[in-house]
């Protein structure tokens, strides 16, 4: 058995992870659209707006969605519409909550009439929003890093 040169092994590698790239970026890209049914959703879109809106009348840079933080947060919506309890969850950022307003603005409008919610509003630089109707009742989540 003969040991090849430590720099044909470090080429012969490198050249393997050059050629195997375009596979994953490949396969990246489909994924990238996968969530688009959520962020892309009217609604998401203008709660977005409306938080941009608000963070632009206090001074602060706009909020970009963060597709994962969309799909906890809505994952967080769609269990207490389907549970009906009103309470926060345990994701890790911090985050507001409503119950009962029918529209994205009173939603936005609840969390700027209240001091706390709108301190969580004016963090962050990412947010993801979630958003769920159920016999009548709508809940509404936003989470903040």
């Amino acid at each position: 058995m003969t040991i090849k040169p430590l720099w044909r092994v470090a080429f012969a590698s490198l050249m393997c992870l050059l050629l195997i790239q375009p596979a994953f970026s490949e396969e990246q890209e489909k994924k990238e659209g996968e969530h688009d049914w959520l962020i892309k959703h009217p609604t998401i879109q203008k709660l977005l707006k409306l938080h941009n809106q608000e963070r632009a009348r206090n001074g602060m840079p706009a909020l970009k969605l963060n597709t994962k933080m969309c799909l906890q947060a809505q994952e967080h919506a769609t269990w207490m519409a389907d549970t009906g309890y009103y309470q926060h969850s345990s994701l890790p950022w911090p985050e507001i909550i409503f119950q009962g307003p029918t529209t994205a603005a009173s939603a936005v409008n609840g969390w700027i009439a209240s001091p706390a919610h709108h301190s969580i509003m004016l963090t962050g630089t990412q947010v993801g929003f979630g958003y769920m109707v159920r016999n009548g009742q709508h809940y509404w989540v936003g989470v903040f890093k």
